[in-house]
């Protein structure tokens, strides 16, 4: 389903909402909130909250939704993701903001309790050294599953994030410049609306360039294996399952997202200046950028020997 902001004088309050997109579209056009946040020049966060919502527990009737079903969903929202707790908040707000308002329109009897997560200290974030993600590209082709290995082999050296990795074009791919062209279109718009050129790493070159042969037409997907971000967690798992297997560092703490925290922490780490490495990641701003310095790294223990 999608969703489109008509004129508040052409919207008719239906006479029955029993399903969360109806109960969703309601709120959609009646809140003066998020009729103006929602436009397509506004930040859209609860139309993207609805769709990670949906794809996993479907369109639930509203007098099923408590607590423990929209906790279930955040769980298994948050494994394949990777999001964090303040995003996976963001989500249930969206949710409860709903049921209250179909509540208050004489479409619910009451409003259910539905506690948010609770917000431990912001952790630096994880990150896979370069032996890991080889070692996760191994295990992948070891199950037959090149289009994933290429995949996390991607994602590892250019910061894209799993959307961004699954709806990159062929003619995304500017190979005058040798770089990424993120976010430059309608359908491959990134989460921060923003568009941004990424510089392709060497140890890409071979994997982009049988990607995007003459056999390719421009406006191909690159990994059309992928048609939908839980196609890519199902595969994903079975990896990071067998990886976790053998190296106890990777723990539940690492996700998909996860590679992308690499490249980053890598970038900074190797001395590459913040300012470019937000840039290239697609930050809003320097301070999250900078939040990904690593501690503990091998020029930190260089310096302690020094002493």
């Amino acid at each position: 389903m999608d969703f489109t902001i008509i004129p508040a004088t052409e919207y008719k309050k239906p006479q029955k909402i029993s399903k969360f997109s109806q109960g969703f579209n309601h709120t959609l056009q009646t809140l003066p909130t998020w009729r103006e946040s929602e436009l397509p020049t506004g930040n859209q966060n609860n139309i993207r909250n609805y769709y990670k919502l949906r794809d996993i527990w479907g369109d639930p009737p509203l007098v099923d939704i408590n607590h423990d079903f929209v906790h279930a969903t955040i769980a298994e929202l948050i494994e394949s993701t990777g999001n964090s707790t303040s995003t996976a908040n963001r989500a249930i707000s969206t949710v409860k903001k709903v049921l209250t308002l179909c509540a208050r329109s004489g479409y619910l009897q009451g409003v259910p309790v539905i506690e948010k997560l609770k917000e431990g200290k912001r952790r630096r974030p994880e990150f896979y050294s370069k032996e890991q993600v080889d070692r996760l590209v191994q295990i992948a082709q070891g199950r037959g599953d090149d289009a994933l290995a290429q995949a996390i082999e991607l994602s590892a050296y250019s910061g894209l994030r799993q959307a961004e990795c699954r709806r990159l074009h062929v003619d995304d791919i500017d190979w005058r410049n040798n770089v990424m062209l993120v976010g430059g279109t309608e359908s491959t718009r990134t989460k921060g609306r923003n568009y941004r050129e990424v510089p392709i790493h060497p140890r890409l070159m071979p994997l982009l360039k049988s990607r995007t042969g003459t056999d390719r037409g421009y406006h191909d997907i690159i990994f059309d294996e992928f048609p939908n971000q839980w196609n890519l967690h199902r595969r994903w798992k079975h990896v990071l399952r067998l990886m976790n297997n053998e190296d106890r560092t990777v723990t539940e703490q690492h996700y998909w997202k996860t590679l992308r925290n690499s490249f980053i922490t890598w970038a900074l780490n190797d001395g590459v200046p913040s300012m470019k490495v937000k840039g290239w990641a697609g930050h809003s701003s320097i301070t999250v950028t900078e939040g990904y310095y690593s501690q503990n790294n091998s020029q930190d223990h260089d310096l302690m020997s020094q002493l």
